[in-house]
C-alpha cells in the first residue's frame, strides 16, 4: 500500500487558522528539469534561426 504524500505541511494557530510550515522537496527536479528543457530548447531555436 502507498503512502500518502505530504506536499505541504501545514498547523494550526491559537485562532484555528491554517498556517503553511512547509513544502516538501520531493518534486524539486520538477521545475528544474523544466528551466532546464527551455534553455535547452531556446538555444536550439537561436542555433537554428542563425543557419537560415
Amino acid at each position: 500500500m502507498l503512502d500518502e504524500m505530504e506536499f505541504f505541511r501545514v498547523s494550526k494557530n491559537v485562532w484555528g487558522q491554517e498556517m503553511l510550515l512547509g513544502v516538501s522537496w520531493d518534486l524539486l527536479w520538477v521545475p528544474v528539469a523544466a528551466a532546464v528543457a527551455v534553455i535547452v530548447l531556446h538555444q536550439l531555436a537561436r542555433l537554428i534561426s542563425r543557419r537560415s
